[in-house]
């Protein structure tokens, strides 16, 4: 498995833009089916970790929005980059093992929107 690159766009808009909000929350949602249906353990465990930093970007995009924290908008761009590398190391990964994912199209999908509207592929 080779390394992933730790690209970002130079500054994304924090708060979230609502399309990459919707496309976060969208693969959050697929992410978490899969995870809860999903009886294969290497499965899982290669879901688990996406999951929750999805869900961490998403709970400090909020906290942004209420705060507006300096602070916050630079641990929010740096669970950015770690879960885009995180995405993208997934995505590899379900693309070599398909067969063990019920919903690995829809989940590629979704990480590939994220993707797409950070730029980055």
């Amino acid at each position: 498995m080779s390394t992933p690159s730790t690209n970002l766009p130079a500054a994304p808009t924090i708060p979230l833009s609502d399309d990459l909000r919707s496309a976060y929350t969208d693969l959050y949602t697929k992410l978490e089916t899969e995870y809860q249906s999903n009886p294969d353990a290497t499965a899982r465990e290669a879901i688990e970790p996406q999951k929750v930093n999805v869900s961490n970007i998403l709970t400090k995009d909020n906290m942004c929005r209420w705060d507006q924290d300096t602070a916050l908008f630079q641990a929010l761009q740096a669970q950015i980059c770690s879960t885009t590398n995180g995405l993208k190391t997934l995505q590899t990964e379900i693309q070599k093992t398909a067969a063990h994912f019920q919903t690995a199209s829809d989940i590629v999908g979704a990480i590939t929107k994220v993707l797409g509207l950070l730029s980055i592929s």
